[in-house]
């Protein structure tokens, strides 16, 4: 009985010590994490990172700068646009006011109206019938005074009058502007209408016409207008030897 509990013992001395090193070779072979086992590489990650926002941040001023650059020169393209507008207005401006100077563009104001016709009355046998109508001398004389009466814009039969118009004598038509015209003659010429009317009934100016008025009864009528219109110049300039100058 004495000898079963002794070698008991002596077998679980036995187990206990294999016991005791399996667990501490078992223990030997693990590589606790605090103590052997290798983390992460947090500082290389961190490196990366930072590289990049640097990246970034170079990126963004580059883009800053580039939109700077850009808002200035929007800026200059802004003013050289309103100088070039400017420009183009002044420049617009004269050339309204050179056509309107050379008659290219129809006007409306005040003025006077002429009619002048040929004589209604019957000719006589030995009576020279060329006193009786309408010449185109008797045209010229009275836009000569109308320009002298300081008219802006003159017409006649819708023909404007311009520095190149030629009032000239065709059989028994007249050409203005090389355009046949026949009577009655209206004339219609923009200006002071008082001023105007005062050259038309000087007797110094136009005696043929008035004497021819009195004797033979051809038609002279001027009235005084409030509002007339002069249409444009429908005509070509043709200019052969004249060129721009400085």
């Amino acid at each position: 009985m004495t000898r079963r509990w002794a070698d008991l013992g002596s077998r679980l001395s036995v187990l206990a010590v294999g016991l005791t090193l399996g667990l501490l070779l078992s223990v030997g072979w693990q590589r606790p994490l605090g103590a052997g086992a290798v983390p992460p590489d947090t500082t290389a990650g961190a490196g990366r990172i930072w590289e990049a926002i640097d990246r970034l941040e170079a990126e963004q001023q580059a883009l800053r700068a580039t939109l700077s650059a850009l808002r200035q020169e929007a800026a200059g393209r802004q003013s050289e646009i309103a100088a070039d507008t400017d420009r183009l207005r002044a420049l617009q401006s004269e050339v309204d006011r050179q056509r309107l100077l050379a008659g290219l563009i129809a006007v409306q104001g005040p003025g006077v109206e002429i009619l002048l016709d040929d004589s209604a009355a019957e000719i006589p046998a030995r009576a020279d019938p060329s006193t009786y109508i309408v010449h185109e001398f008797d045209l010229r004389d009275i836009v000569n005074l109308l320009w002298m009466a300081g008219s802006e814009a003159i017409a006649i039969n819708g023909e404007r009058m311009v520095s190149s118009s030629a009032i000239s004598c065709v059989g028994t038509t007249i050409l203005i502007n090389s355009t046949r015209l026949s009577p009655p003659y209206l004339i219609r010429a923009i200006g002071n209408p008082r001023v105007q009317s005062d050259y038309l009934r000087n007797l110094s100016y136009l005696r043929e016409l008035r004497a021819r008025v009195r004797t033979v009864g051809l038609q002279f009528e001027v009235r005084a207008m409030i509002g007339l219109t002069v249409p444009a110049y429908g005509g070509s300039f043709a200019v052969q030897h004249a060129q721009p100058g400085e």
